[in-house]
C-alpha cells in the first residue's frame, strides 16, 4: 500500500514523459472524424478533439476564404473539431488545409484555415526547461520540418558527434543549418512563468523512443505567443535573419534593466534561545558588508529579516540597507523554544509574501538549528510542505539557500531537518542540486564567514553585471559550475569557499532567468522536436504542464475540499468513503446533481471537474474507491489527507497571486491561465 501513497505524490510528475502506463497521448491515426456534424473523437479515450485558434484569425462559412462568418475570433479559446479537409503540416510556417470547428461538441460554426489553428488533443502544453549554467548548460531545442530527419540524427550510432557538429555549425556566421532544421529554441531562457515571456507549445503528435535510459519522446509541437502573429514571410524560421540574430544571442544586458539591477537578501531565521550567537554573527557579518563592501562598489543591496519560533515576525516590512539591517537585528532578542521543532515553513511563506524590490535578484537565506513542524502537525501554520513552498518560491523567482546549524544534542532531528532544508533549497535549474549548507553548531566563526561571503559575493557579481557593456557576455553565467552536495562543514576556510560557490551558482541561475526576458520564443512554427538534449539525453529539454484557467482551479479547490471533508467524516464514523462523500455533497446542496451510487472510482464519480478526469495521467486520488480506502492504514490515510490538504493550500496561494496570464484582451478574469506543473496536480 506504500506504493499507492507514493503514486499519489509522484504520478503527476511522471505524466507526459514517464515510462509505464501513466500517460496516453492521442496519435493522429487514433482520431475519428467524418460523421456529419459529429465532433471528432480520439479512438482510445473517446474524448472530443479540441483545438486552439491563433490570434487574429477568422471563421469561414466553408473551406474556402470566400465568405467570412466571424472575424478575429478569440485567441486560444478551446474549440471542438468536427472535420478536417486536406490538412498538411509539411510546411512548418504555413500549414495547409481546413478544420471545421465549433464552441461545443454539438455546435459546428464554420471552418478555419489550418495555419490559424492548433490541434490540442490533450489539455497539456510543454515548456522549455531552464538551460543551466557553465559546462552543465544544455543545448537549445532544434525544430525539424519532418520526423525522418530528426530520427536520422537521434538514432544514429554517431549521434553525439553529429549533434556537436550541428551545434558548432549553427554557431558560425553565417549559420550552417543542419538538414531538416527549420527553427530553434533561443539560447537565452524564455521562461513560461514570466508574463512578458509567455508562450504556448501544444503537443500535436508524438512517438516514443526507447534507446536511452529514461523514456524519451519525439513531439510534434505548434509554437504560438498570445497577441502576436507573424506573416508567412516573417515566420520565426532560421531563414529569417532577424529571428536568427535574437535566437543565437547569449545572455547580455541588452534589452533589460540590468544597469539598475539590485540584490535582495532576506534572512528567515530561527530566533529562539539557542540561536543567539548566530543572530549576533549575522549582525556582525552584515555590518562588515555595509562598511567594507557597499561603500566600495556602490551596490544596490537590500536586506530583510523574518524571525520565526512557533510563530513568525516580519522585522523589515520594507527592505533596508546594511546599516538599517544591523539596527533591526540588534534589537532581536533570542528567546523561547520549548519544543525543538519550530515554524520554519511559516517563516519561509511569510518571506515569499513580504516585500521584495521590483528589479532585483531575490535570495532567501533560511537559518535554523531545528526542523519545521511538518504538514499535519497542530502547530504547522501553513498547511504546506517543503516541496510546495519551494515551488511557490520558484514561481515568484526567489532562490533559497538553507543553512542548517547542526547541534550535536539534536542528532535525531538532523535527518528530518536535512530533508526539509534540502527540499526548500532545491535549484530551479537542476532539481537534483540543492543549496543546503550544513554547518557544525560549535563553529560560530565559520557561520559568520558564510553569511559575509554569501552577501559579498552576490553583491559583487550583480555589481559586475551592472557595469557590463551592452552586448558583452556575462562571465558568471559562462563559467559557473553546478555545486555539489556538502557534508557538515567545521572549518572557516572550507565554509567560505563553499559559500562563494553557492552564491555564484545562485546568481548565475537567477541571471539566466532575468536576462532571458529580452528573448522571444519562436512563433507560428509547427515542427518535430526531441524532449531531451541531443548531446546529453539525461537532461530534459521540455517539461509538461497543464494550462489551467482560474475558473477551473476554483472548481478543483471546491471538489477537493469536499473530498477532504469526506475522508475526515469517514475516519470519525467508520462510514465507507463514498457514503461519507455523498453526505458531504448533499450537505453542500449538490445532492440532487451528484449521486455516488454505482461509482467505482472517484475519477468517474462526477464530483471532480470533467477536465481533470480526462487528463491522460493516473493518480491515487483519481483511482480512489471504497476498497482502496478501506485497505489504507491510519498512517497512510493521514498521508493521503495531508497531501490533499497541502495541494489545496498551494492552489489557494496560486489562485490569489498575480501570476495569471490573459490570453486575449476580451477574456474575463476567471479565464486567465497559469501553466501549472503536473506534479502539483492531485
Amino acid at each position: 500500500m506504500r506504493h499507492l501513497i507514493h503514486t499519489l505524490s509522484v504520478a503527476a510528475s511522471m505524466a507526459l514523459f514517464s515510462s509505464g502506463p501513466a500517460i496516453t497521448l492521442a496519435a493522429e491515426a487514433d482520431i475519428n472524424c467524418g460523421k456529419p456534424d459529429k465532433v471528432c473523437r480520439q479512438a482510445d479515450t473517446f474524448l472530443p478533439l479540441r483545438a486552439l485558434p491563433r490570434p487574429f484569425s477568422n471563421i469561414y462559412q466553408g473551406p474556402t476564404t470566400g465568405k467570412v462568418a466571424f472575424s478575429n475570433v478569440k485567441a486560444f479559446f478551446p474549440v471542438y473539431v468536427f472535420d478536417k479537409k486536406d490538412v498538411d503540416y509539411s510546411d512548418p510556417a504555413n500549414p495547409k488545409g481546413w478544420y471545421k470547428i465549433g464552441p461545443s461538441v454539438s455546435d459546428p460554426m464554420g471552418w478555419m484555415e489550418a495555419k490559424d489553428i492548433m490541434e490540442w488533443k490533450q489539455a497539456l502544453v510543454v515548456s522549455y526547461t531552464h538551460p543551466g549554467t557553465g559546462e552543465e548548460r544544455r543545448q537549445p531545442v532544434l525544430m525539424y520540418e519532418n520526423l525522418g530527419d530528426l530520427k536520422a540524427l537521434v538514432e544514429s550510432d554517431k549521434r553525439t558527434e553529429q549533434a556537436k557538429t550541428a551545434y558548432e555549425g549553427m554557431a558560425k556566421t553565417p549559420m550552417t543549418v543542419p538538414k531538416g532544421v527549420v527553427s530553434m529554441e533561443p539560447k537565452r531562457f524564455v521562461d513560461i512563468e514570466k508574463k512578458e515571456g509567455f508562450y504556448i507549445l501544444p503537443v500535436l503528435d508524438y512517438e516514443v523512443l526507447d534507446i536511452f535510459d529514461d523514456e524519451t519522446r519525439y513531439l510534434q509541437i505548434a509554437a504560438a505567443i498570445p497577441r502576436d502573429r507573424t506573416d508567412t514571410a516573417g515566420a520565426d524560421l532560421l531563414q529569417n535573419q532577424d529571428y536568427v540574430e535574437q535566437a543565437t544571442q547569449s545572455e547580455t544586458t541588452e534589452g533589460t534593466q540590468a544597469q539598475n539591477l539590485g540584490v535582495d537578501i532576506k534572512f528567515v531565521m530561527d530566533i529562539t534561545g539557542s540561536m543567539g550567537p548566530y543572530i549576533d554573527a549575522t549582525k556582525d557579518a552584515i555590518r562588515q558588508i555595509a562598511t567594507q563592501v557597499v561603500s566600495k562598489i556602490d551596490t544596490h543591496l537590500h536586506f530583510g529579516l523574518i524571525g520565526y519560533m512557533d510563530d513568525t515576525r516580519d522585522l523589515t516590512p520594507e527592505l533596508v540597507d546594511g546599516n538599517g539591517f544591523v539596527n533591526v537585528i540588534s534589537n532581536v532578542m533570542a528567546r523561547g523554544g520549548g519544543d525543538y521543532q519550530e515554524e520554519v515553513f511559516a517563516g519561509v511563506k511569510q518571506g515569499i509574501e513580504s516585500a521584495w524590490s521590483e528589479n532585483s535578484i531575490k535570495v532567501m537565506v533560511v537559518v535554523g538549528d531545528a526542523s519545521s513542524h511538518p504538514k499535519g502537525h497542530p502547530k504547522n501554520l501553513t498547511n504546506m510542505n517543503a516541496a510546495q513552498l519551494q515551488e511557490l518560491a520558484s514561481n515568484h523567482k526567489i532562490a533559497i539557500m538553507a543553512v542548517h546549524i547542526k547541534n550535536r544534542r539534536a542528532k535525531r532531528d538532523h535527518p528530518i531537518a536535512k530533508e526539509q532544508f534540502s527540499t526548500l533549497a532545491r535549484n530551479s535549474a537542476s532539481p537534483e542540486v540543492s543549496y543546503y549548507f550544513p554547518i557544525d553548531a560549535d563553529n560560530i566563526d565559520a557561520f559568520g564567514g558564510v553569511i559575509k561571503t554569501l552577501s559579498e559575493t552576490l553583491s559583487k557579481v550583480i555589481a559586475d553585471v551592472r557595469s557590463t557593456k551592452s552586448g558583452d557576455k556575462i562571465d558568471v553565467i559562462e563559467t559557473t559550475a553546478e555545486v555539489s552536495d556538502l557534508d557538515t562543514i567545521d572549518s572557516s576556510g572550507e565554509a567560505e569557499e563553499a559559500a562563494a560557490a553557492f552564491a555564484k551558482s545562485l546568481a548565475a541561475t537567477a541571471l539566466v532567468e532575468y536576462l532571458g526576458s529580452a528573448a522571444k520564443p519562436p512563433r507560428d512554427v509547427t515542427a518535430w522536436v526531441l524532449d531531451r538534449d541531443f548531446t546529453d539525453p539525461d537532461k530534459r529539454a521540455l517539461d509538461v504542464r497543464l494550462l489551467i484557467k482560474k475558473s477551473e482551479l476554483n472548481d478543483l479547490i471546491t471538489a477537493l475540499e469536499q473530498v477532504l471533508m469526506a475522508i475526515k467524516r469517514s475516519e470519525l464514523t467508520s462510514m465507507q468513503f463514498f457514503d461519507a462523500l455523498q453526505g458531504v455533497v448533499t450537505a453542500a446542496g449538490k445532492g440532487e446533481d451528484i449521486s455516488f451510487k454505482g461509482a467505482k472510482r472517484l475519477k468517474n464519480s462526477g464530483l471532480l471537474p470533467a477536465w481533470i478526469s480526462s487528463l491522460p495521467y493516473k493518480s491515487a486520488i483519481l483511482e480512489l474507491d471504497d476498497e482502496m480506502f478501506e485497505s489504507l492504514s491510519p498512517d497512510e490515510r493521514g498521508t493521503l489527507e495531508d497531501d490533499i490538504d497541502a495541494k489545496l493550500q498551494y492552489y489557494r496561494e496560486i489562485n490569489e497571486s498575480d501570476l495569471w496570464v490573459s490570453l486575449d484582451d476580451r477574456d474575463r478574469n476567471d479565464a486567465n491561465v497559469y501553466p501549472i506543473n503536473l506534479e502539483m496536480l492531485p
